[in-house]
Formats: structure tokens, C-alpha cells, sequence
């Protein structure tokens, strides 16, 4: 899938791709009002974590009007909301108690349902209603996070995983076989519609991946992570060092890398 060239950012170290991220969240939460809000679609795992304490703390967390977000979650896990797997948990337990939001418009999957597939069309429903967006339009996310696993997966799009194509969806629920479990899932359809995507990634052990997504050679099958290419929007990839290590200097050159 073609589309623009991402731009790839390089920091020193994780702590500083969750403060890019952080601040990215801030400068476009700032443009917000409660009549427009801001649309986060959110994700898990450890530098996305960094970036909501951030968020929850001082001095970043009074920058923000939390009545002008709407956050939202790319995928979540066969879990309530108060397992210590829970996407939606870990933004709760990191974000929402600490600053003491009584009511934030933080909108979760349902990965507890015993009918997965239809918490994710309850889901995509749940979007349409919100963006007042109806087919054949897609909403379109202001901002969208996404990490990258050692094996290029991104939200719960793993290697090998077939992702329906007909009839066209934003969100559904997926068998990994790598995993033994279902995952719910917003699909590239509904990722390739946003406006921006941050991916965020940290560690030594994801520089194979995003060299295999950003630089493939000869004939590499592209990971799934390649697959994000917005329609009208940019990708934008936040890398530590480490995390970057392995990107030809060439490519890094050609993709606008800058190191911080």
C-alpha cells in the first residue's frame, strides 16, 4: 500500500518517545473545543503507559481540557476492565484516577462480552453514533496511537491473521492463533481514515521490525504494522535509539529522520 513517506522522529530513550508522545497529545487536544472535540483512538502496552502518566501529571496534565477529548481504544484484549491486561484498565488505573475524572468521555470495548464479535460491532456502532459518520464515510481519528511488536504487529493485527475485507469494517473481532485467544480490533479501514498516527516504539528487540515495516529489502513480506497508510493523513514514527538501530542511514535520511 502506497501512500506518503512517514516521518521518523529519533530521541534518546523510551522515557522520551512517551514525552513526544505526550506533547503531541497536548498540542493537538490545545486546537479542541467541547463543540470540537479531539477523537484519541488509544492502545496499551509499556511506552503508551509512560505517556498517560505523563498526561496525569503536573505540569503537562493542566494543559489539557479533558471536556474537550474523546478517547477511544484500537483493540483490547478478552478481559473486564479490571484485569492488569486491560487496555482500557491501564488508561483508567493511570490516567483517569489519578487526575480524578468523574466522568471523562473515555469510551472502552467490551473484551469481558462472551460474544466477541458483536462487543465489535456494538463498537463500530458505538463510532458511527459518536462521529455521526455513516457509510460509505468513515470517521476519521484526530489523533491515533500505535506500538509495534518484535514480530511487526500493530493493534491485534498479527502475522498470518486474515483481516476480513467484505463487508467493509471498522471494527471486528479476530482469532490469533499465536496467541490462542480472540482479540477485538479496529481495522485498517478505520486506521487509514485518521488524520495523524503516532507509532511509538522503544527497545533494541523492535529494531528488526521497524526496519522490516519502514526499510523491507528484496523480497521481505511486509509486516502488518506496513499496512497503515492513511488516506488524507500522516504517519509519523516516534523511535528511541535503540529502537531505530537498525534503519539503513539512507532510508533514515529519505524518511526526514531527526535525532534528538
Amino acid at each position: 500500500m502506497k501512500g506518503p513517506s512517514p516521518e521518523v522522529r529519533v530521541v534518546s530513550d523510551a522515557e522520551e518517545v512517551a514525552r513526544a508522545a505526550a506533547e503531541e497529545f497536548v498540542t493537538v487536544v490545545s486546537r479542541a473545543t467541547q463543540e470540537t472535540p479531539c477523537r484519541a483512538l488509544l492502545s496499551g502496552g509499556r511506552t503508551p503507559e509512560g505517556m498517560y502518566r505523563l498526561l496525569a501529571s503536573e505540569p503537562t496534565g493542566s494543559r489539557i481540557d479533558w471536556s474537550a477529548v474523546e478517547c477511544y481504544f484500537g483493540d483490547e484484549r478478552p478481559v473486564p476492565p479490571d484485569h492488569p491486561d486491560s487496555n482500557y484498565g491501564l488508561f483508567r488505573r493511570v490516567l483517569i484516577e489519578p487526575l480524578g475524572l468523574r466522568s471523562p468521555r473515555a469510551y472502552r470495548i467490551r473484551g469481558e462480552a462472551s460474544d466477541l464479535e458483536l462487543a465489535a460491532m456494538r463498537y463500530e456502532a458505538l463510532l458511527r453514533s459518536r462521529f455521526s459518520v455513516y457509510p460509505p464515510e468513515d470517521p476519521a481519528f484526530d489523533l491515533v496511537y500505535l506500538g509495534l511488536g518484535a514480530d511487526g504487529h500493530t493493534a491485534s493485527f498479527f502475522p498470518g491473521v486474515v483481516i476480513p475485507e467484505t463487508p467493509p469494517r471498522l471494527v471486528v473481532a479476530l482469532w490469533v492463533e499465536a496467541l490462542n485467544s480472540t482479540r477485538v480490533t479496529a481495522t485498517y479501514r478505520l486506521l487509514n481514515a485518521a488524520r495523524r498516527v503516532l507509532f511509538l516504539v522503544a527497545g533494541k528487540e523492535k529494531a528488526d521490525a521497524v526496519r522490516r515495516t519502514l526499510a523491507p529489502e528484496g523480497r521481505e513480506q511486509p509486516t502488518p504494522a506496513a499496512r497503515v497508510v492513511p488516506r488524507n493523513g500522516q504517519v509519523i514514527w516516534v523511535l528511541d535509539r535503540e529502537a531505530a538501530s537498525g534503519l539503513p542511514r539512507a532510508v533514515a535520511q529519505t524518511l526526514g529522520q531527526g535525532r534528538r
